[in-house]
This record gives C-alpha cells, structure tokens and sequence, in this order.
C-alpha cells in the first residue's frame, strides 16, 4: 500500500481544515510542556505550608496588642481618636480593657470559624473539580485580607480608627468566606493525597503537621529578631506577613504543578439534541435551601449514634462511637483556652508584643517536638506488635482500641493537670506559667489519638469501610466547637479577670477531665 494512501478507517472527507489541525497540535503542545514541566509532589506543598504559619506566628502577638488597643480605647478614653491616650496604650491594664479585649477576639474567632464551617464544603467541592491551584489561592487571598484590615485598624485614620471595634470584624468576614485554615489544611491533605498512595499518606501527613509547628515556632522569633535589629514596631510585621503571602501567590502561579491535572477530563461534546424546550431544572425555594443545608449539616453527625451489635440470639447497644464523638468535642471546645491565655499571660505579667512573641514560640516549639519526637518513640515503643497486614482478629483489635484510648487518656489528663497546677501556682511566678504551659503542649497526641480510636471503634464494629465518614463528621464536631468555645471563654474570663483570672483553666481542665471519663467507658471489647 502506497504512504500517500488513505487507511481504511480513515474518513476519505474529513471535516477537518488546516487550521484546526494547527489548532489541535498547539494544544497538545502546550499540554505536553505544562505535563513535562514539573510533576505534582507532596514537597512542593512544603514550602507554602512553612510560609503561611510562619506569616501567622509572626502576628499573633501583633493581633492580640491590636484587640488591646482597641479595647484601652474604647474603654480607657471617651474620645477614641485623642492621640495622646494613643501612647498611653500599653499603661491601660484596668480589667474592663482586658475583658472588652476578650470579648473583641472571641468574636473574630467565632465570625471566622461559623463562615468558615459553612464555606468549607463549596470550596472542597469546586477544589475537586477546578483543581487544587486555585482554592490554594483563595485560602491565601483569606490570610492577606486579614492583615490589610488589621493596618487599617491600628493606622492613623481617624474615621476607621474611630469605629475599629466594628471595623475588624471586616477581616474574619472576609477570611472565612474564603475558608480560613480550614479549606487551607483540606486542600494541603488534599494535594498530599492527590499524587502519593495510600501506604504512604500517614507519614507525609505527620511531617506536615510538624512543619506547620515549626512555622508557627519560627514566626515569633523572627518578628522578635526584626524588632531588635531594625526600627520596625509590631505592627509592621503586617506588612511583612502579606509580603510574604504575595510572594507565595507567585510561587503557585508561576511554578506550583497542579496535582489533579491527570486526573481532570476532557470536557464532554455538546449533545446537540438538546433544544430550547428541554426541561429546566426548577429553582429551590428558600425553604428547600435551609432544610438542604440542615440536613448536609446533621446528617455527617448521625454517625456518633449508639449502634446495636448482635452476638448469637443476644443483642445490646454499643455507645464506643457516642462517647468518643462526646469526648473530641470536649477537647476542641478546650483548646479554645490558648487564645484567652495569651491574653492573661500578657496582662498580668506585662509582656510587650516580643516577650508574648516568644512564649508563643515555646509552645509551638514543644509541640513541634512532642509531634516530631516524643510521640513516635511512646509509639513505637508501647504500641501492641501486630501482623504487617493489619488488625485481623478480635484479640489485636482489642489491642489496638485499647493502646489508643489510654493514649488519648494519658494526653487529654495531662493537659487537665497542666490547666490544673497554673489555676493553683501563685500569680507572681512567670516560671511556673510558662512550665505549665509548656507541659501542656506536649500534650499534642490527643487529637491524634482520638482521631485513631474512632476509626478502631469503626472497625471493631465491622464498619471499617466508615472511616472516611467518620473523619467528616469529626470535621463538622470541630467547626461547630470552634464557633462556640471562643464566646464561652472570652465570656468567662470577662466575668472574672477582675476577681479570680484563673478561671478559664478551672473550665478547661474540668472539660477535658470530663472527656478523659468519658473515654473510659469505651470498652475494648463487647461481649
């Protein structure tokens, strides 16, 4: 057969004109440059998880200086805008200031973490269509949002300074429509799990975790060193945050592969029979709209449910997955004490910005150390010895379930006792505070360890195949817990900073002694 010969498959007309040949092979060209120019990797996320906590570390201790001065002049000055009460600021300690402060912080948090609840969903969503570049960007847009509003806050012009305590809610608005760290961390895992197997997730999901330790542990010492050797004040670390952010922006735009980039089709031919009289799907009432989003709310949560286990003729309620569900938002709702802490170590031992800078870096240094460290060797060491397929029998079920409640039991006790020795260690000891504070830091293995027993729970009940479900439910207990702990908190300690301060950590070791009994009634095994 002659090369100039049409095949036999081939069309002898095609409809295919030179131009669109052209078309088609510049296409596939630039397809095939953008496939061979780089290839998705979990360390390409590295860099962008490193920047953005050390961003956050460096204006935690600026943020809470914000909310300060808010408060000393709302409260401190019946004129906000006299500029000689503005250098004045750091004299104000009267407990009105320090509850108004409080109560200024708990509104961000509880405004970003509602939005952020409910936007977290839509964009994960669209992540999973339009890809994981994207939805990096908008949860960056989010930060840098953020710290613009803070400059503004804390600047010189009178009509936003004047209404600042309005003002800031602006930020959170703005950070948790776009999703905040909670569409920040999903699409992290999300791209992590894009382009690894499934083998080898649990280990790149530790190192991640630590390295966002080690970013917020970073961040303070790097505002603290700035400060020193240059004439920067605190709130010029705003600036250097979102410089940062935009630089990050150009590293996803210019050089970050796109994970899902195989994993996206081509899209589908137009049907051509389709015509103007083809039916259109109906707009939803408002009604249907909120009973929708009710029940995409509730229904995750249904899995915390006592199931009914049968063995032989007898049957009985197994309420392992109940008290758990119980137990992990206890502790979220506890976590919420740090924030308030921040604020009680600054005022009663009259930190500035950088001495609160380095506290916060302690912390999130013993936590990166408990996590990197600590924790993997209590592990390895203590952790039952179990075949390299997996938990297969009843006995090495019961092992695992019962490994991973007493180490969720010994971090979440421990964390009670750290909250415990700082409410009945005398105020005037910085040392002692700041050693308990630690000490509760390395309690750090908690959220793991609750996170594995409900999935042991799972399958010692036969609905291994749940987890995933599980880890979403999970994810709705933590944003609800979220919303709410920081007004339980901040209402707390504005109620009794002026009479007992160390009242926040009574609340949050009792709730955190609470779920540690509550872990103890799950048994490792039924019957």
């Amino acid at each position: 057969m002659s090369a100039s010969a049409p095949v036999e498959e081939e069309p002898l007309l095609s409809n295919r004109g030179p131009e669109t040949d052209l078309n088609l092979s510049r296409s596939a060209s630039r397809s095939a440059l953008r496939i061979r120019r780089w290839k998705a990797n979990p360390y390409w996320v590295i860099p962008i998880v490193l920047v953005v906590n050390i961003a956050r570390g460096m204006t935690l201790s600026p943020r809470i200086k914000v909310y300060n001065d808010i408060a000393c002049r709302v409260v401190g000055s019946p004129n906000p805008t006299n500029s000689l009460f503005a250098h004045l600021i750091d004299d104000c300690k009267v407990p009105e200031s320090q509850a108004r402060a409080s109560k200024i912080q708990a509104s961000i948090l509880t405004i970003m973490n509602v939005l952020s609840s409910g936007s977290t969903g839509l964009w994960s969503q669209w992540g999973d269509v339009q890809g994981r570049k994207i939805i990096f960007c908008v949860s960056i847009v989010g930060f840098v949002a953020m710290e613009l509003v803070f400059i503004l806050v804390s600047g010189s012009i009178s009509a936003i300074t004047r209404r600042a305590e309005a003002f800031i809610l602006i930020g959170p608005v703005l950070e948790g429509l776009c999703g905040g760290l909670s569409v920040f961390n999903g699409v992290v895992h999300a791209y992590v799990a894009d382009c690894t197997p499934d083998g080898s997730r649990s280990r790149i999901f530790s190192a991640i975790q630590g390295i966002v330790f080690v970013g917020l542990a970073i961040g303070p010492w790097v505002a603290g060193i700035l400060q020193k050797l240059t004439n920067l004040g605190p709130y010029s670390l705003f600036y250097l945050s979102i410089a940062m952010q935009i630089m990050l922006l150009v590293y996803i735009l210019l050089f970050f592969p796109e994970s899902l980039r195989s994993k996206i089709q081509p899209s589908a031919p137009l049907d051509t029979n389709l015509t103007l009289d083809s039916p259109r799907p109906q707009k939803k009432s408002m009604k249907e709209i909120i009973n929708s989003f009710t029940v995409a709310l509730v229904s995750p949560i249904t899995i915390f449910m006592p199931r009914t286990v049968v063995h032989g003729v007898a049957s009985r309620k197994d309420y392992n997955i109940t008290l758990l569900g119980i137990a992990m938002f206890l502790y979220i709702v506890s976590t919420a004490v740090y924030p308030v802490k921040y604020l009680y170590g600054q005022n009663t031992y009259s930190w500035n910005s950088v001495q609160l800078g380095y506290y916060m870096s302690l912390l999130w240094i013993s936590r990166a150390i408990n996590l990197l460290f600590l924790l993997p060797v209590i592990i390895s060491y203590f952790k039952p010895k179990i075949p390299a397929a997996g938990a297969a029998s009843s006995e090495s079920i019961a092992l695992e379930l019962r490994f991973d409640k007493r180490l969720a039991q010994a971090s979440l006790s421990l964390d009670a006792l750290a909250d415990l020795l700082v409410a009945i260690s005398p105020t005037s000891s910085q040392v002692s505070f700041i050693a308990y504070s630690c000490m509760s830091s390395f309690t750090s293995g908690g959220n793991p360890a609750l996170h594995s027993l409900g999935a042991v729970c799972l399958h010692a009940l036969g609905h291994g195949s749940e987890t995933g479900r599980l880890f979403g439910a999970l994810g709705v207990l933590s944003a609800v817990a979220h919303s709410i702990s920081p007004t339980i908190f901040a209402l707390t300690y504005s109620m009794t900073v002026s009479t007992y301060p160390k009242t926040i950590f009574c609340v949050a070791a009792s709730l955190l002694t609470t779920a540690v009994l509550l872990l103890s009634r799950i048994r490792a095994k039924g019957w």
